[in-house]
Parts: C-alpha cells; structure tokens; sequence
C-alpha cells in the first residue's frame, strides 16, 4: 500500500503528457495478471481468471435446487437490486485501491451524502435535480479533500481516510440530530431505488451503466493506463511524465462522487436518512473489490470482476436468509469471505 504518493512533483503544468514509455501501460490495464501467468497451469490460470464466476455459478445451481423460490424473477430482481448500491461504491474504491491506495470514508461519505441531499429537500424545499446535485457534489468534495490529504500533506492514505471516515460520520449524525429524516418531501429520489425501465429496476441498470463507463474509463483512455501504471509503480510513474499527485486526487474525487451517488440510492431505498445512514457498507464495498480480484498493492484488477463480486455477495446473503440461517451466522459467513478473498489475493501474487 502506497504511503501516500510518489516524492512531491516539479513538472511543469503543461507537462502532463505521458513519456513513450508510459504508452504501454494501456497493456496493463487490459490484462494486468498477463506477466504473472506466464508458467502456470491451465487450471490455475482459469482460476485466477475466472474462479469467483465459476464459484457464483455452483452457489447459484445449489440454491435453486435447495430453495423454491431462489430463481425466480422476483427474487433474481431482488438479487440484484440489493447488489446496486454496493456495486456502485465499489467502482470508486477499485479505482482507489487500484492505485495502490485504500479509501475506508467511503461509507461515511454515502451517510454525509445522503444527509446533506435529503436536508436540501426537506428544509430548503428545493428541487430533487438540486437535491441530487448537492449529494453528488458533497461526495466528490469530500473525496477531493481524501486525495488532498494523501497527495499534498503526504498522510498515508490509510490515516487520512481513516481521520475522514470519523468526521464525516460525525457530521452526518450532527446534521440529524441523531434523529432520522423522513418525509413526503423525500419521494421524488423514489425512482432511483424503486422505479422500472422496461421491467427491469431502476438502480439495476443505473449500475450497469455505471460499470460499462468505469470499464471503458479504465481500459479504453489514457486515465486508465495511468491509474494501473502509477499502482504498478509511482516513482516510474512519474519519472516517465505521469502527474501522479493529479491522477490520485483526481480518482479519490471520483470515488467520492460515486459515493455521493451511493448516498441518493441508499435515501430513496428507505425514503429516510440517518447519521449511520452508509455505516453497514465499507465492509461489503471493500470485499467486493478484493473478491473481485483486485490487488491491495495496486495496478492488478478487473473492473467487470467487482461486479462479479458484488453480486456474488447479494447472492450470498439472498441465499442465507432463503436457507433460515440467522443474522449472526450470516454475519460470521461475511468474514469468512473476506479471508477467504484476501487469502486468494495472496495466492493470486504468489
């Protein structure tokens, strides 16, 4: 995990384009294990490629022969209803940890998010396209302030987010009063958790969507190829043209952006913000990331395998409660895959 950035940078504004040797880094971004596979075994080849697709599979065949209502439209709707704002968030935290960086305000960004977008409803009366706004808009800034802290100060990304995650849940729960906010004022954000589109949810296809931009972000412009190469290697990075310190604030913005998006979600699922309004979602967010393959040293990982991922995890816990196990086991499951993901990520760079 980086310490927060590469040595401080003197290049000129204008000197952000990439030397000729960073123009090989788009190789990287679209195939980031290639040079470590070299050597392996069919069968671990197919493992690290596609090991969770194939697990999510055997999860589901199991579930429908030992459930009755498992597959389901309804139910398979539900599945992936409840992976979308997970999904979401998760696209910012694989760009952070991407970047050899982690990113644990993420839930307390959502909270204060959410928040702040349903106090614009409630108490100014604006309009929701103002409302939506001011959400997305408090998540991208407090991201700007995360990619700040470990780009000008230098504070270990670790720390930073860490600092961050405290005073922004301490903001939300201040600007609430520890009450929940709730109201009629709060049904226009309705659609974007519960409305259809052709039968299809809503927040579904807001998070497809969201997933084919990161997918073509990553692996079709030049951002892409910088964020895998300043996880490869920052100094080099650097060296080569890159403008580190920009790549790193600017991604931590965009993750706060997305989680600002998290935080209208997660308002017009329960029509109701709370100070705790995004607690419960750092632990999911960061094991669909590391579940999906995606390197907590930065520069390895596959976009499309968090989705994988999250939707593994709405699946996992979909099929827990439709085979009667209690909260708490499930609670004990949910640990056991994040080892589980994390014991794979080291077998993986093995």
């Amino acid at each position: 995990m980086s310490a927060g950035g590469s040595a401080a940078e003197t290049r000129p504004a204008g000197d952000a384009t990439p030397s000729p040797e960073t123009t090989a880094e788009p190789v990287v971004g679209a195939d980031p294990d290639l040079g470590t596979r070299r050597g392996r075994g069919p069968a671990r080849r197919l493992l690290t490629q596609n090991g969770l697709l194939v697990i999510l599979l055997v999860w589901v065949v199991f579930l429908a022969v030992a459930t009755d209502g498992f597959l389901t439209r309804t139910n398979v709707l539900l599945v992936l209803r409840q992976s979308s704002t997970i999904g979401v968030v998760a696209i910012g935290a694989t760009l952070i940890i991407l970047l050899g960086e982690i990113d644990l305000s993420a839930g307390a960004m959502v909270s204060v998010a959410g928040v702040l977008s349903a106090r614009a409803l409630l108490s100014a009366g604006v309009d929701v396209g103002v409302a939506a706004v001011v959400g997305l808009l408090v998540g991208a800034l407090a991201g700007l302030v995360n990619g700040l802290l470990v780009t000008a100060l230098r504070i270990n990304s670790f720390m930073a987010t860490l600092g961050m995650m405290s005073v922004l849940g301490g903001v939300a729960f201040l600007l609430t009063g520890g009450q929940t906010l709730f109201g009629d004022e709060l049904r226009p954000l309705a659609f974007l958790s519960n409305g259809y589109i052709a039968g299809i949810p809503f927040p579904v296809i807001l998070m497809f969507l969201c997933y084919i931009a990161a997918w073509v972000l990553l692996n079709r412009t030049g951002y892409g190829a910088r964020v895998y190469a300043v996880g490869n290697n920052p100094r080099a990075s650097f060296l080569a043209g890159i403008r580190v310190d920009v790549v790193k604030a600017g991604t931590f913005t965009l993750a706060g952006l997305l989680a600002g998006l998290g935080g209208l979600m997660q308002v017009s699922r329960l029509n109701a913000a709370s100070g705790g309004l995004g607690t419960d979602l750092l632990f999911p967010v960061i094991t669909a990331v590391v579940l999906g393959g995606v390197s907590l040293t930065g520069g390895r990982g596959r976009i499309q395998d968090v989705l994988v991922a999250s939707i593994f995890l709405a699946t996992i816990t979909n099929g827990l409660i439709l085979l009667g196990v209690d909260g708490y086991t499930q609670q004990v499951v949910s640990g056991a895959i994040l080892i589980a993901a994390l014991a794979l990520d080291r077998w993986r760079r093995a």
